[in-house]
């Protein structure tokens, strides 16, 4: 697949996402995904293997988060790798506590479908909305 088709599979995922579609997220997926997200102190940390584990993760998240905003901002892609640079603001169900955050999320897509996600973003920022620790 061209990197322009990659790009637009990345975008229907967060479109999927952002519309609350999961099984369109999910259908995007190879079945042998891997899904990495920041593990520190973070029920959605760690790493989600297959479909089964990516669903998993899915629910995590609206355990743990309520999403304000959700804005990929920029893609960058060369083959079969596309990174995205965005942002979202959020609050913790545990604690209510607001969060900002900048990330970055790097996908690999193979013959239509997502091989390898991974996110990197503040996690000592998420961490301490979750848990309700003091920003220092």
């Amino acid at each position: 697949m061209s990197t322009s088709e990659n790009i637009q599979i990345v975008e229907k995922a967060y479109a999927d996402f952002l519309r609350g579609d999961v099984a369109a997220v999910l259908g995007a997926l190879d079945e042998s995904v891997e899904w990495v997200t920041p593990e520190i102190d973070l029920p959605t940390g760690g790493t989600w293997i297959g479909k089964a584990g990516v669903s998993e993760f899915f629910q995590k998240v609206a355990e743990t988060w309520d999403f304000q905003a959700f804005e990929p901002k920029e893609y960058i892609a060369s083959g079969e790798q596309v990174a995205v640079r965005g942002s979202y603001t959020a609050r913790a169900r545990s604690t209510g506590r607001a969060v900002s955050c900048e990330w970055c999320m790097t996908w690999k897509i193979r013959a239509g479908k997502v091989l390898h996600f991974q996110e990197y973003s503040d996690t000592a920022v998420l961490r301490d909305a979750v848990t309700a620790r003091a920003a220092a």
